[in-house]
């Protein structure tokens, strides 16, 4: 399991982010971290996630909240899309010969 998981001190001395930005997306919502005898750790499978966040906070100045909506718009779009292909499926289905 720790092979899977970095602490939030390696991870900010190796990325240059701050404990105060990935605490405020852990308070948000948009990361959930793993706690060990009073230790934090980032999982492995969300560092691409953070890797957004860090480019959407960093390099683009927006703050958690806009990061919040974003992620809100990008989850509703999956969605969307998800969508369109299920009808597209459906609208197959019916046609004559299928």
């Amino acid at each position: 399991m720790e092979t899977e998981l970095i602490t939030i001190n390696d991870y900010c001395l190796k990325y240059a982010v701050e404990p105060s930005f990935i605490g405020a997306l852990e308070d948000s919502g948009l990361i959930v971290l793993t706690v060990i005898e009073e230790n934090k750790y980032i999982h492995y499978k969300q560092l691409v996630e953070m890797e957004r966040f860090i480019h959407f906070h960093y390099e683009l100045q927006i703050n958690i909240e806009g990061i919040e909506a974003i992620m809100g718009l990008l989850e509703k779009i999956k969605r969307l899309q998800h969508e369109i292909e299920d009808l597209k499926n459906q609208v197959h289905l019916r046609e004559p010969g299928h």
